[in-house]
């Protein structure tokens, strides 16, 4: 028996549940720790789709994370994937994480959803920040773990976005400061900092879920926070 018309091999590929659905970004210089290899390893993705790698080199953090989002936004709407996710090669996140993370997404409250990470100094404080990068919300008074708090800003290192969202955003999604301001102050801040802002300008919304607990190491030290 002869088909009278042939399928396109690209049809099959982003048809149906063959649509990419993930891809992942890992910005790096080159050298993760052993610990990351086990953990990233034993990370379990979403079930019923495609997902994809993006391992960007030698960069500074926030062009490696717009080098990633301008890559997927070049592909035609219909072949874009749902979701980037973030994922920073000094993090060793639970084996459950990243499906904790896109279940909480499909309630559709979330823009962006993080995982609960601590900044790596003394003493550690959570990654969950308000009122731009000052407020920080802290567990037993502000939240209680296992809940998810809207944020202005969090960590971007274990962050599912979606696609859609960074669609509607501008060029740079991220930026390292210093930045001068209209009105001629000059304010440092990381990428991430920036990248709450603009999501604020879409009208994004940014959670934490503290039930995804994410280590933190330090590569030099081996300190895990």
């Amino acid at each position: 028996m002869r088909l009278e018309k042939e399928i396109a091999l690209e049809d099959i590929v982003y048809g149906g549940h063959r649509r990419v659905h993930l891809v992942t970004a890992i910005p790096t210089l080159g050298m993760v720790p052993i610990e990351f290899v086990v953990a990233f390893g034993r990370l379990q993705f979403p079930v019923n789709g495609v997902n994809e790698s993006m391992i960007v080199k030698n960069m500074e953090v926030g062009d490696a994370r717009n080098y990633v989002v301008s890559e997927v936004l070049k592909r035609p709407e219909e072949k874009r994937p749902q979701y980037i996710f973030f994922l920073g090669d000094d993090m060793l996140p639970p084996w459950d994480g990243l499906i904790k993370l896109e279940e909480e997404m499909a309630t559709g409250k979330w823009d962006v959803l993080t995982g609960l990470y601590y900044w790596k100094g003394e003493p550690p404080m959570p990654l969950v920040l308000r009122n731009s990068h000052v407020g920080r919300l802290l567990p037993g008074r502000d939240y209680e773990v296992g809940d998810v708090v809207w944020v202005d800003v969090s960590g971007v290192d274990f962050t599912l976005i979606k696609v859609s969202t960074l669609a509607k955003m501008k060029y740079p999604w991220f930026k390292t400061g210093p930045t001068k301001l209209s009105d001629g102050r000059v304010v440092k801040h990381t990428e991430d900092v920036w990248f709450g802002a603009e999501l604020k300008k879409v009208g994004g919304t940014w959670g934490v879920h503290t039930g995804v607990r994410v280590a933190h190491i330090d590569v030099k030290s081996g300190m895990i926070y």
